[in-house]
């Protein structure tokens, strides 16, 4: 995991990146990469869309504010989870436009992050949000359309970015892919992502990017139980938010 770290304090940025590095170990099992940064310059001239699974900002910066950051990152990559971190609530409302994940607040402690971290985890169901494929290449779960298996060699169809192409078996891709709720098998050498499914019908999901996706007629019944599930859960969080 990629974290970025903004903050016009160098102390409080060091102080921030060590606790998380440190919690994030404890929390999660894993180690995680922290990248620092004094100024929104300095980040957005070296940011890329999908580079990292975190990305704190503070409220207040140079010339900039963290909302305004956060906006122009939300522009190209909607899947980085956005935290902000300063000493007002000012802007809390600003970010839920943005699709923040948490707020804290200063003077932060091992405790606050903690529980940022727990909190990101939990949405997205204590599973890494990217994945390494055998051969080096990292994509983003949620960047992912729908996967298909041919002579060896699956394709990837993201929604940003050119398709993905590796040499894996399709069972390994199934076993990295559907410990997620919301990916499913759902016929031979096809695996759905449940966040793209735009409409279905008993035997055939449209995607996202127009595909229909046939459903197995032996898994339907599995198929349509897991994405009832999937929806149910999807409007529970919603109506807790």
């Amino acid at each position: 995991m990629k974290i970025a770290l903004i903050d016009d304090e160098p102390a409080e940025l060091a102080r921030l990146s060590e606790i998380i590095k440190k919690q994030w170990q404890v929390t999660c099992g894993i180690s995680c990469t922290v990248d620092t940064f004094c100024n929104s310059k300095d980040f957005l001239f070296s940011w890329k869309a999908g580079e990292y699974g975190v990305i704190v900002l503070d409220i207040y910066l140079d010339n900039i504010t963290g909302i305004e950051i956060a906006r122009k990152i939300r522009e190209t990559d909607i899947n980085t989870q956005l935290v902000f971190c300063t000493t007002s609530n000012e802007f809390a409302s600003e970010s839920y436009e943005v699709d923040a994940q948490y707020y804290i607040l200063k003077p932060f402690s091992e405790k606050n992050i903690t529980d940022m971290i727990s909190r990101l985890n939990f949405d997205k169901n204590n599973n890494p949000h990217s994945l390494i494929l055998p051969d080096g290449q990292e994509i983003l779960l949620r960047n992912i359309i729908f996967t298909e298996y041919f002579n060896h060699i699956v394709t990837i169809h993201n929604k940003k970015g050119k398709d993905t192409k590796t040499r894996i078996t399709h069972g390994r891709l199934e076993e990295l892919l559907c410990c997620h709720p919301y990916f499913c098998c759902c016929s031979k050498g096809i695996i759905a992502n449940f966040y793209e499914v735009k409409n279905h019908d008993k035997d055939i999901f449209l995607m996202s990017d127009g595909s229909h996706i046939p459903i197995s007629r032996r898994k339907s019944k599995d198929v349509q139980n897991s994405y009832i599930k999937f929806c149910f859960e999807q409007m529970r969080k919603e109506i807790y938010l």
